[in-house]
């Protein structure tokens, strides 16, 4: 078997028990992190970094079997080996399952691939599901959403909640371990499944910004990875009916919409006060110059990169309910929030008018940030994962119920 980068799978000798410190993590995704583009890949690049401070071994098996650049290079530079052929991946878990401490496997599809090679090799591996959003929940807020609205997907939206739902649900139980990004979501999932271990491993971040006063001007900036559904809806809501009332109250106003893979929904937008950039390699100068930052989804789950990196950035955040779920942030407090075009719309002409409110949000957002999303939270969350004092992986599963 070749690999990438072979060092991390070829020290440990003997069998490996599941948590010894010689045990091996694999980590099981449809690509590998890229982090420049979407919030899912600073997360869980940022959860490798975690493990290489635990130092651990790591082997990254993207299902795609692509390792494209500079997001190889990056991984191997984190001391992460790539195991990229399919092939090859399922003969290592046979022939090196047991040297497998932990398995991490990211999103459903993806999860639902190598579980049973997994179980039927890698006996002492403790098998972990990492959601990273609950799948389920964003689609069936996005079927209620066009249901409202009378769109004509709102039945195939409904039947791809439900069989999403089937999928997790089937994950959590077969898994020993599942991880989720806010209490909310571990909430609804040990309430669907009672004797299931879920825990919280949520987004990690530091802060980027140096305290400086509020931007002048009044830059109205949204980031989003179009190829996730929820952030077009967003920048369509945003542009068509909540910047148009903004302008009433603040004619200068600019929207600058920044993401990778903007569809011609998206770049339908630009004028009229509306700048679509695509993907931009650094973010820092877009969030130097934004006044505000907001984040309209009117649907979604899990915990919005979006909002983090802003606030990392100390730029005040104006958004929905959906858009602060599971951060603990609140209202008027750390950030200011509403549901409708015209509360946002408020709050943006708010913020581009008040310094004290945004020095105020800023700074209380701050300590929010590092209280609940340091790296030292994931950490330990790792470490009791990859400890002997951890639940061992449970040896008798309920029968599966759908």
């Amino acid at each position: 078997m070749r690999t990438e980068r072979t060092a991390p799978t070829e020290r440990a000798e003997g069998p490996v028990t599941g948590t010894g410190p010689d045990g091996i993590v694999v980590i099981v995704d449809q690509c590998i992190p890229r982090p420049d583009q979407d919030s899912g890949s600073v997360r869980l690049s940022r959860v490798i970094d975690q493990l290489r401070e635990l130092r651990r071994p790591v082997l990254f098996c993207p299902l795609d079997g692509q390792a494209p650049e500079p997001y190889a290079t990056r991984l191997r530079e984190q001391g992460v080996a790539l195991l990229r052929d399919p092939a090859q991946q399922r003969r290592f878990l046979r022939e090196q399952g047991h040297r497998i401490a932990l398995a991490l496997l990211c999103r459903p599809q993806p999860a639902i691939q190598l579980l049973g090679d997994l179980r039927d090799h890698a006996p002492h591996c403790r098998v972990v599901y990492d959601t990273v959003d609950v799948h389920f929940r964003r689609l069936a807020r996005q079927a209620d959403l066009s249901a409202r609205e009378g769109r004509a997907d709102r039945f195939t939206l409904r039947a791809q909640a439900e069989a999403t739902r089937a999928l997790e649900l089937l994950l959590v139980r077969e898994s020993d371990t599942t991880l989720v990004v806010s209490d909310e979501e571990r909430r609804l999932l040990t309430s669907l499944v009672p004797e299931a271990d879920v825990r919280v491993l949520s987004n990690i971040h530091s802060r980027v910004g140096t305290g400086a006063p509020p931007a002048p001007g009044a830059r109205v900036l949204f980031v989003g990875h179009y190829l996730h559904a929820p952030n077009v809806d967003a920048a369509q809501w945003l542009a068509r009916e909540i910047m148009p009332l903004v302008r009433r109250e603040v004619p200068e106003a600019t929207l600058d919409l920044v993401g990778s893979a903007a569809p011609e929904a998206v770049t339908a937008l630009a004028g009229q006060g509306v700048v679509v950039h695509g993907w931009v390699e650094d973010l820092a100068p877009l969030y130097a110059r934004a006044r505000v930052a907001v984040a309209p989804l009117r649907y979604g789950a899990g915990v919005k990169g979006k909002v983090g990196q802003a606030l990392e950035y100390g730029v005040p955040v104006a958004g929905t309910s959906i858009a602060f779920e599971g951060m603990g942030l609140v209202h008027d407090r750390h950030v200011l929030a509403g549901d409708t075009a015209r509360d946002l719309a408020g709050h943006i002409v708010r913020l581009v008018r008040d310094d004290e409110l945004c020095a105020r949000l800023t700074r209380a957002a701050a300590g929010q940030l590092a209280a609940r999303f340091g790296p030292a939270h994931a950490r330990a969350v790792l470490d009791d994962l990859l400890s002997p004092r951890a639940t061992p992986p449970r040896a008798d599963r309920p029968a599966v119920r759908i």
